[in-house]
């Protein structure tokens, strides 16, 4: 009876706890008024329209330059640049890519180490709104010294979560891996992420991602 009642416990905390992520994520919305940042990242995945909210922000010159994260190791340069569709020169002076991270761990710590090796303060996030909350998390689990201005994507379906199973079974998953980055968030010793953020800013240096 006692293994029941936790099982439960769990189960009703969990099904709160996804109601609450859904509610927050509800609740998002594409900023009026941006600031003007030194950087902006796109961290790449499911759930189109971040590559284009990236580029445009680079083209209203919110920032100076423009990184890419996550990208496919069999995406070129050219297809990338004829996605966003950016002036030539623009792409050619203030595009980087990475073809590193793997995840969004990966994400967190190839836009943190990109970000200190040119010295930035302030950098604008672009991903997806249903995958910001991990996001900001993973990111404030390498540096609390650069400000983060979340810029979240939707995708417009028309449709409720809840009546597409595809897009309810994602929300699922996204938000179990929520949990496990906020148990990293919490437990993830200081010295730990010194290491692995010195490890990617070393990859940099060594031109890993293309500037």
């Amino acid at each position: 009876m006692k293994l029941l009642k936790v099982i439960t416990i769990m189960i009703i905390t969990y099904t709160l706890g996804f109601l609450f992520y859904i509610k927050k994520i509800n609740d998002f919305s594409t900023p009026k008024t941006i600031p003007d940042a030194d950087g902006i990242a796109v961290w790449t995945g499911k759930g189109g329209g971040r590559l284009e909210a990236g580029a445009n922000l680079l083209l209203q010159k919110k920032a100076e330059r423009l990184l890419i994260s996550g990208v496919n190791s069999e995406i070129s340069l050219n297809k990338i640049k004829e996605i966003i569709s950016i002036p030539e020169k623009m792409s050619d002076c203030c595009l980087d890519l990475d073809y590193n991270a793997k995840n969004t761990i990966g994400n967190a710590y190839e836009t943190t180490a990109w970000a200190k090796a040119l010295g930035y303060k302030h950098i604008i996030l672009v991903t997806s709104a249903y995958h910001m909350p991990r996001a900001e998390i993973e990111i404030k689990v390498t540096t609390s010294q650069i400000k983060i201005t979340p810029f979240p994507v939707f995708i417009q379906t028309g449709e409720k979560w809840y009546s597409n199973s595809d897009r309810f079974k994602r929300l699922v998953q996204e938000y179990s891996k929520l949990l496990i980055s906020y148990l990293r968030y919490v437990t993830i010793e200081p010295s730990e992420k010194e290491i692995l953020l010195n490890n990617n800013i070393s990859l940099i240096v060594s031109s890993k991602i293309r500037f």
